[in-house]
Parts: C-alpha cells; sequence; structure tokens
C-alpha cells in the first residue's frame, strides 16, 4: 500500500510504503500525485519511505514501475528513500545509477537530514 504523505513542499510528492505494494497504489495515489505536482512544476522532488512492514510490490506492479521511470524519469529533480532495510537499500543504491538526479538514502533515524537535503534547490 502506498500513502501520501503531507507537510512537505509543495514540489515535493512524499509517499510511505507498507505491506505490498499494488497496481492500484500506483495508479490512484502516486501517478495523480506525480502528475498533480507536474502541473505546477516543471520537475518535482520525490520522498520514498518504507516502513516496517513493506513486503514488497506485486507483479503486475514491476510494469507499472517501469512505466513510471519511463514516462517520468526527467521529471525528478531530487529523491530520497527512507529505509531501515538492507535489502531496500541495496536495491536502491543499484538503481540509483539510472536515475538521472541525485538519489540519497537515509536510515529512518535520520529522516530530519533527508528533510534538509530534500528541501535543498540543487544536488
Amino acid at each position: 500500500m502506498l500513502e501520501i504523505l503531507d507537510g512537505f513542499n509543495h514540489d515535493t510528492v512524499a509517499i510511505k510504503a507498507s505491506g505490498v505494494v499494488t497496481g492500484d497504489d500506483y495508479d490512484n495515489r502516486l501517478l495523480p500525485a506525480i502528475e498533480g505536482r507536474l502541473k505546477d512544476h516543471a520537475s518535482i522532488k520525490l520522498w520514498y519511505e518504507f516502513d516496517d512492514g513493506f513486503k514488497g510490490i506485486s507483479v503486475e506492479t514491476l510494469w507499472d514501475d517501469a512505466m513510471l521511470g519511463f514516462f517520468h524519469l526527467t521529471d525528478f529533480s531530487r529523491v530520497v528513500i527512507i529505509t531501515d532495510s538492507e535489502w531496500i537499500t541495496t536495491m536502491a543504491k543499484a538503481m540509483s545509477y539510472m536515475i538521472p538526479c541525485p538519489v540519497k538514502i537515509f536510515d529512518k533515524a535520520d529522516s530530519h537530514l533527508a528533510e534538509e537535503w530534500i528541501a535543498a534547490n540543487s544536488g
């Protein structure tokens, strides 16, 4: 499940992943949030937080994730990932080389540093 988080700058889409993320989460939460922000901003920032109950993404969501990257890859100016999971950190580090913007990964204990970093204006 994806939850849209409040309390971030208007140019930031902030989400929290828990349980199993599905295609409906992408279609009904993430994509509308991204496309809504892009109406007002040439590029946006993405805060992607994984809670302790995150289990993974459904098989059909892999395609949705690939399409999100394909259609919106250059729409992001910064991406921050918040997780205490080693496997998510490893996966995120590998994926960050394919994203043409700064990507940083923070432990949950350092989320205040992540907030400062994502609020900054440049890489």
